[in-house]
């Protein structure tokens, strides 16, 4: 899914649509135990509690593709009979309507849900009479052809409030509160099937972690049933140590400046494409060939069976700032004047130089720049 898909969808996400026309919650204990399971057409709720929920429904397809949105594709053998693709059909043409199903869903994310504390899992049913659109993608509300049936999953954190001093009215004091438990916004979720191309698409699923790091890859296992992706920071992380290893000996800082520069314009090209730009190996060797290395790094790193890797290219490069580190000493600049910072010998001893403007601060204070 792209996010002008993404966004459509979350538009739906309030009582007045209809779209939503039934919900599932399961609220979990620390020693996952089961302490209540509701389930109820959405349109009876109360229109405060109703627009709760809708907030947390729009909050579970929120973030950057890549990053907290990770679309997840099933293979054919990820389909077969058995496995959790035929499951979430079976429960999604269930409409919620089936008790055992409903139940067996819940138990199987509380087996693999790795959380230590209080948890609410809200699984909704989505009917969503998809709107035709002209060339210049304006809607056509009365020709739609498609009616897109869909579940998502939020997976929310329990918590006491914190204690606090309160006033009370009808008593005209204020005293200590009584804590109450309260549902956060979601930590996990999903939705299946995806949406793309503004159609039901069955072999894909779009994936939410609220943070890049901690997408629980045994509940993508588990639940959606396809081999986890490596999270934006294990991107990260595996592409650094790629460049490390393979061109460790040629990783000097002008070379780096180049290659960040590089990606950034490569990055800046890919603006437009709803897409976020993939990073092949052969996008790499392209990169590095036009960023000082020499043809036998070249060849290492084209070479080299652990830089056949894909990663976005958001995910392992910051595209705001640029950061030199030195015992003792960090230095940032924007990523429009990387090329600014230079490295130098004087007198024998390594340099990094930093040009400066008339206009200089120390600590917040404008200072004399010599």
């Amino acid at each position: 899914m792209i996010r002008e898909e993404i966004n459509e969808i979350k538009k739906q996400f309030n009582k007045d649509t209809n779209v939503i026309t039934k919900y599932a919650g399961c609220y979990v204990d620390a020693e996952k135990n089961i302490k209540f399971l509701t389930k109820d057409a959405f349109y009876s709720l109360p229109e405060e509690d109703a627009f709760k929920y809708e907030e947390i429904f729009r909050k579970t397809l929120s973030g950057a593709l890549g990053k907290s949105l990770l679309n997840l594709d099933f293979t054919i053998s990820d389909e077969e009979e058995g496995l959790p693709h035929s499951f979430l059909m079976k429960l999604r043409d269930s409409g919620l309507d089936d008790m055992v199903i409903l139940e067996e869903f819940f138990r199987r994310v509380i087996d693999s849900y790795e959380y230590p504390e209080n948890y609410y899992i809200i699984l909704t049913n989505i009917m969503y009479d998809v709107p035709g659109k002209t060339g210049d993608k304006i809607s056509m509300d009365d020709a739609s052809d498609e009616v897109y049936h869909a579940l998502l999953c939020s997976i929310c954190p329990v918590n006491l409030s914190k204690p606090a001093l309160s006033y009370f009215a009808n008593e005209g004091v204020i005293a200590n509160r009584v804590r109450d438990w309260i549902v956060g916004m979601p930590m996990h979720g999903f939705l299946f099937p995806a949406f793309t191309e503004r159609t039901t698409d069955i072999h894909s699923a779009l994936y939410f972690s609220k943070k890049n790091d901690e997408i629980n890859e045994n509940f993508i296992h588990e639940i959606i049933g396809v081999t986890p992706p490596l999270s934006a920071a294990m991107q990260k992380e595996t592409f650094e140590a790629v460049l490390y290893d393979v061109l460790r000996d040629e990783l000097t800082m002008p070379v780096m400046s180049a290659l960040s520069s590089n990606m950034l314009d490569l990055i800046a090209e890919n603006s437009d494409n709803p897409e976020p730009l993939v990073l092949t190996k052969n996008d790499m060797v392209k990169l590095i060939s036009k960023s000082g290395l020499s043809d036998e790094a070249i060849e290492s790193y084209e070479k080299s069976e652990d830089a056949d890797i894909e990663v976005l290219a958001d995910n392992v490069i910051d595209t705001k700032k640029f950061e030199v580190k030195t015992p003792g000493i960090t230095v940032k600049t924007d990523t429009d004047s990387i090329e600014k910072l230079e490295t130098r010998v004087i007198d024998g001893r390594k340099y990094i130089l930093v040009p400066i403007e008339d206009d200089v601060e120390v600590n917040g204070m404008p200072v004399k720049s010599i």
